[in-house]
């Protein structure tokens, strides 16, 4: 029988026995597992074919993450349903975790989108997607008893996109990756190649807050978007970009991208990316019930299992290979005890943003979260982020070196105080003996700003320290500031200008090397 260790390589395990499983072919390698199409042996010439993952070495060894993959791997397995991969088989041989999954005959919905011209599907193609997806959602987020667990044990997939969903050749739409993907977020951000994928993760996901069903749904909203339009709505030059847009809801709408769609299908999808949880449907539940008054005919799930059978890749993708087509980043290649280089799939060109600002969500804090969001997401990022885009300001600031460090809570630059309060010096020479009294000025609001450091640090306000990052909400009043961080000592530093009620964040991203 194969032992799977740190020093195998990929063509050691073919035709070799795991178990009571055979493995026939090696389909994928992600920063978590690899998989293959495996043939699980029985007695009397009984045989199944089935995805088997073997987790990398680098997370067996975590006791925490072996706990979570076991526990969450139960619940997961408890999952019958037509629109879901069912886990077959899960444990631990020999020190290496694995889990047997069911084969689907077709490619994922991540391989049928790079084969179109546009990389997008006609709108009720989207809607039979969607409903699909809604009702796999339905089962997991509300269990069927009888096994002994109490309905808390609800599973929140946390980890949709396109990757996931798998469409085989009959037009059957299947969700995969079940329990897998919580048991990985429970320690994103201990482990720093394990996270979600941040384009189709929900602001409450981003921000670490507590998660429910509605999670699941914006991440739905998110495939059906990029599967209607061929673009995702949240999409920014680099990872802080993304995660502002979607804090603010800041998207193309619908009707601008996809005029041909059907309105209310348009409506449902805005409704489960709005960033506020409230604003989308209520449970998956619900969300079936929408979809269903557009339900499409009978012919277009046989255009979907045609158009999967057309794909180019479709014979060498037939199973669930539950890792992203795009391989992994070069941190997680060297963490990879038995992935070749060479057999990885080519990363795509990074993606720019094409989308300007339209819209702002006003009812979360958002200067106050983004700091924080990026901390979190810290310990989950592989490699550096670049500097968080500072926002267009309608006046030109400053250059640093043309400023000389003041007190902090006061700018280097600000307006006269005759002009702040309208007061004419010829009037004031030709006060009265008794002048009338002069009404008090109201004073202007004041600027918050907030600072966030990645991984960490402390904050400098001209130059007078005010301690460790995050800064959140300082009051300032109106004028240009020079803001610095470092880890001991200031080592970057920003110029920003203050308006009077403004609500600012300036990031800073030690990691980055100067230009």
């Amino acid at each position: 029988m194969v032992k799977v260790g740190s020093d195998s390589s990929p063509g050691d395990f073919l035709g070799q026995d795991f178990g009571p499983y055979r493995l026939v072919r090696r389909l994928g390698v992600g920063g978590m597992a690899q998989t293959f199409e495996a043939i699980r042996q029985g007695p009397s010439g009984f045989s199944q074919r089935v995805c088997l993952k073997l987790v990398l070495p680098y997370f067996r060894e975590d006791k925490t993450f072996v706990e979570l993959f076991e526990r969450e791997a139960k619940l997961a397995a408890r999952l019958r349903h037509s629109n879901i991969v069912g886990v077959i088989d899960f444990g631990n041989i020999d020190g290496t975790l694995y889990m047997a999954l069911e084969l689907v005959d077709g490619v994922d919905l991540q391989v049928l989108l790079d084969a179109q011209d546009r990389k997008r599907l006609p709108d009720d193609h989207v809607l039979l997607i969607g409903r699909e997806l809604a009702r796999a959602l339905e089962h997991a987020h509300d269990p069927p008893p009888g096994s002994g667990e109490s309905s808390a044990s609800a599973i929140i997939h946390r980890d949709i996109s396109p990757s996931n969903v798998m469409i085989s050749r009959h037009g059957e739409v299947m969700l995969t990756d079940f329990g897998v993907a919580k048991a990985v977020t429970d320690t994103w951000g201990k482990q720093s190649n394990v996270k979600g994928k941040i384009p189709y993760m929900s602001p409450e996901h981003l921000m670490g807050e507590t998660l429910d069903g509605r999670s699941d749904l914006f991440s739905v909203g998110v495939v059906l978007f990029e599967a209607l339009t061929g673009q995702r709505p949240y999409a920014g030059a680099n990872e802080p970009a993304t995660i502002m847009a979607a804090l603010e809801g800041r998207h193309v709408p619908l009707a601008e991208l996809a005029p041909d769609a059907a309105p209310s299908l348009r409506k449902v999808i805005e409704d489960l990316i709005h960033p506020d949880r409230e604003m989308r449907p209520a449970s998956a539940a619900i969300l079936v019930e929408m979809l269903d008054e557009l339900a499409p005919p009978p012919r277009v799930r046989r255009e979907l299992g045609a158009m999967v059978a057309q794909t180019p890749t479709a014979e060498d993708e037939r199973v669930d290979t539950g890792v992203k087509r795009t391989g992994p980043s070069d941190a997680e290649v060297q963490k990879l005890p038995f992935a070749e280089a060479a057999t990885l799939p080519a990363r795509p060109e990074a993606e720019q943003a094409t989308t300007p600002p339209l819209t702002r969500w006003s009812r979360r804090e958002l200067t106050k979260k983004a700091g924080l969001t990026l901390l979190a997401l810290g310990g989950a990022s592989a490699g550096a982020l670049a500097l968080w885009p500072e926002r267009p300001s309608a006046e030109p600031e400053r250059p640093a070196e043309a400023l000389v460090p003041s007190e902090v809570d006061e700018p280097v630059a600000t307006t006269p105080v005759a002009e702040q309060t309208g007061a004419e010096p010829a009037q004031t020479a030709q006060a009265n003996t008794e002048p009338a009294p002069t009404p008090t000025p109201a004073m202007p609001p004041k600027a918050q700003l907030t600072v966030a450091v990645f991984p960490w640090g402390e904050v400098w306000i001209n130059g007078k320290a005010r301690g460790a990052a995050p800064l959140k909400n300082h009051k300032l009043k109106a004028g240009v500031y020079k803001i610095s961080a470092g880890q001991g000592r200031p080592s970057k530093t920003q110029t920003v200008r203050l308006r009077p009620g403004q609500k600012r964040t300036v990031v800073f991203d030690l990691t980055a090397s100067e230009n």
